[in-house]
């Protein structure tokens, strides 16, 4: 008894020194994913793997779906090689009666361990999907050209993504390349037979021959060339259901007949006898687009006297309604203005031309006017001839000269009916027919004049020529008493005088230059609502007397000539 007792103690103190002398050190013939690791200590086994596998984890990995080829970023895929939990693995457990056999034996391949983000491996792959996924291609029919053409289906792929994740995690190190991912059918709805009947219940039909739209008590032909680009087929229940697009078919209608239906008359606010009015809007009538698409692909697919499509009308309210136009709110002139004009019948016309263009104009709460916006370019086109106006300094001419005088009675319409003033350039000169720092220049297209609605109700605008001036009168809810106060001139600049020579000179009178500043007053009851300044600073314009040139001396040629320095680019004439 105590024999085997002592031998039973000898044989486990031979095998706890085995375990203890093999613990550290990783079976002989041991290998992952072909490097050798077997022999080696923990540490240096680590970095074998390490260094053995950058090729692999280091690089992208080949991937194929069906076809299709791609690849995933380990780095930002959450994939990494686990090299301490690999050597673990490789080293099994120092007690394991396995272990100690491997070490005898041999170890053998050991499976890589991987660190795996499942969330960015997923994300991953999904974005990768997306890429080489084929989906299935619809059977269906197209008309381009005018002739139905057959889009043959096709089948499609989908990666599957959740059994693609688990496949990646395993083989991304060890297996093989690239990793055929998995995938599944994707099969399409509309199938050959469905394209077929289609082909023959609807396409064909639809466009060989014309189509007839019946509207009220008018009948409108349309060509199939007018009517096939707006024809189509769309799936449904495995079926290719013939489509026609009803607001094309509509637009096509009213192409061909523009008096199939009638417009509706806005509501709008006119003056009339000297006092604002609301003429009524006037409803109406439109074609019921969605039920006429139906009805027309119906009759596309017939033949003969049944190829008529019969259009369904529906009262059309206009956009803007009385109820709208009356909440408006203008019911009474809130300002009025008229500057004096000149005997230059040409600057005259111009003003004239401009004046009626904007006449009229209704300006809904919150909208902004702008002049140059209204006008456009002032052109001979338009009517505009050429006339005075401010360019670099001078006194000189330019189409639509003198539509100035309009912006100025314009802003002092605007000043006194107390809207919002947003942008505003006074000449750079001044003249004595307008108000000393009340008055506004336009110039096409950089300067402007712009005022904002700010009142809440409706503002609508009149402007005209009559008895030597220029006019305009602000129409709206008065919201308060304006008063303008002028104060003194400062820094007043006296002009120079110059001698001109040249066929191109034109004399001119001296203009004083000085600075001013016009204060807004806004009353409402009698009490001070608030002020606002307005500063303008006009420039001095300098006599010209134009005098004959003197005969040019000789020119020697052996003298070259100084390089000529470019000249500013000038500011845009102010009309």
């Amino acid at each position: 008894m105590r024999a085997g007792v002592v031998a039973v103690g000898v044989i486990a103190a031979s095998y706890a020194a085995a375990a203890t002398a093999t613990a550290s050190t990783v079976p002989r013939g041991t290998t992952v994913a072909g490097v050798e690791v077997g022999g080696l200590s923990r540490a240096r086994a680590e970095a074998a793997l390490e260094d053995g596998l950058a090729d692999r984890t280091g690089a992208p990995v080949p991937v194929t779906a069906g076809t299709a080829a791609d690849e995933l970023d380990p780095a930002t895929s959450g994939l990494a090689l686990d090299a301490a939990g690999t050597v673990d693995a490789a080293l099994g457990s120092a007690w394991s009666p396995v272990t100690l056999w491997r070490h005898a034996a041999g170890g053998g391949e050991v499976e890589p361990v991987s660190d795996v983000d499942e969330t960015a491996l997923e994300a991953a792959l999904g974005e990768l999907a997306e890429r080489v996924g084929q989906p299935a291609v619809e059977g269906a029919i197209t008309f381009e050209g005018g002739a139905p053409t057959v889009v043959e289906p096709v089948e499609g792929t989908t990666v599957d993504v959740a059994a693609a994740q688990e496949l990646v995690a395993e083989q991304w190190v060890a297996g093989q390349r690239p990793i055929a991912l998995p995938t599944t059918a994707e099969v399409p709805e509309v199938v050959d037979a469905a394209v077929e009947r289609a082909l023959a219940a609807f396409a064909e039909p639809a466009v060989s021959a014309p189509l007839a739209v019946a509207v009220g008590d008018r009948t409108v032909e349309l060509p199939t060339s007018a009517v096939a680009p707006l024809l189509s087929t769309a799936p449904e229940g495995g079926e290719l259901v013939g489509r026609v697009d009803g607001p094309g078919l509509v637009a096509a209608v009213l192409a061909a007949d523009p008096e199939a239906v009638s417009v509706p008359q806005d509501a709008r606010v006119e003056i009339a006898a000297g006092a604002p009015r609301v003429v009524p809007g006037v409803p109406g009538t439109a074609i019921d687009e969605a039920a006429l698409a139906e009805a027309a692909a119906t009759a596309a697919s017939a033949a003969g006297v049944e190829r008529v499509a019969t259009a369904e009308l529906a009262e059309s309210e206009p956009e803007v309604t009385t109820a709208e136009a009356e909440a408006l709110g203008v019911v009474e002139r809130i300002s009025e203005f008229a500057s004096t004009l000149t005997p230059d019948g040409p600057r005259t016309e111009n003003i004239t031309i401009a004046a009626r263009e904007v006449n009229g104009t209704l300006l809904l709460p919150g909208e902004t006017f702008s002049l140059n916006e209204t006008l456009g370019q002032r052109t001979p086109e338009k009517g505009y001839n050429q006339a005075g106006v401010i360019s670099g300094g001078k006194l000189t001419k330019d189409y639509g000269g003198g539509v100035s005088q309009l912006a100025t009675t314009l802003f002092n319409g605007m000043f006194f009916a107390g809207l919002d003033e947003v942008e505003h350039k006074a000449h750079s000169l001044y003249f004595s027919r307008y108000p000393e720092g009340r008055e506004a220049t336009v110039a096409w297209p950089s300067v402007d004049l712009k005022f904002t609605n700010d009142s809440g109700k409706g503002v609508l605008i009149e402007t005209w020529v009559a008895g030597g001036q220029v006019h305009t009168a602000f129409w709206g809810t008065k919201l308060y008493d304006v008063e303008a106060t002028k104060g003194p001139r400062r820094n007043v600049r006296t002009p120079a005088e110059r001698v001109e020579t040249g066929e191109d000179c034109v004399a001119q009178s001296p203009i004083t230059g000085f600075d001013v500043t016009v204060t807004r007053t806004f009353r409402q009851g009698g009490a001070v609502v608030r002020t606002e300044d307005f500063r303008t600073s006009y420039n001095e314009l300098d006599a010209v007397r134009c005098e004959a040139a003197p005969a040019a001396p000789p020119v020697d040629p052996q003298v070259s000539a100084p390089d000529a320095v470019p000249a500013p680019v000038p500011p845009p004439p102010e009309g």
